[in-house]
């Protein structure tokens, strides 16, 4: 069969030609792009100057205020679960005759021995505690998808809503 053209095909039909362009590999299938909403260009028509410079500082104060409060979830996050390691730590370091000796009530029970007991056992449960933290953290991000509520300063460029993330999320490739 050298130099010969050789169709096998079993001879589907149009439509499941058609069907299986948007396929790739196993079970991906690529999204046709967006239909353009307006004049312009697929994303819609260009803002003015000014719209976009506006437009891009309210993005970034967004953008801002979404990584502050992710940064106040994880402190808070990482407070509340090194919490018993921290109080550990603290009346280990509290109480130690070579470090503050300090008279308060917890001090008479404990002498240099439980002190160091203490800050070792502190010390050691830092590391899971800290794991933990960072597990929990991550589950809460996916959980509240304070990720998603990021902007690219991309959408001031360009006219429509400003503020705008769906339910569900597509990929274009």
């Amino acid at each position: 069969m050298c130099g010969m053209d050789v169709d096998l095909d079993d001879g589907g039909s149009a439509e499941e030609e058609k069907e299986e362009e948007f396929w790739i590999g196993e079970g991906v299938k690529m999204l046709p792009p967006p239909v353009a909403h307006s004049g312009g260009s697929a994303w819609g028509s260009r803002r003015g100057r000014c719209g976009c410079v506006a437009c891009g500082a309210a993005l970034i104060l967004w953008n801002l205020c979404v990584v502050l409060a992710s940064a106040l979830l994880l402190a808070v996050v990482f407070s509340v679960v090194l919490l018993p390691a921290g109080l550990l730590l603290y009346a280990g370091f509290l109480c130690h005759s070579r470090v503050l000796d300090a008279p308060s009530a917890i001090c008479h029970y404990l002498d240099d021995n439980s002190c160091s007991a203490l800050i070792i056992l502190g010390f050691v449960m830092m590391s899971p505690l800290v794991v933990v933290a960072a597990a929990v953290f991550c589950g809460l991000l996916r959980k509240f998808r304070l990720l998603l509520f990021i902007q690219p300063i991309k959408r001031a460029w360009y006219r429509g809503r400003l503020l705008d993330w769906a339910g569900s999320i597509h990929a274009w490739v």
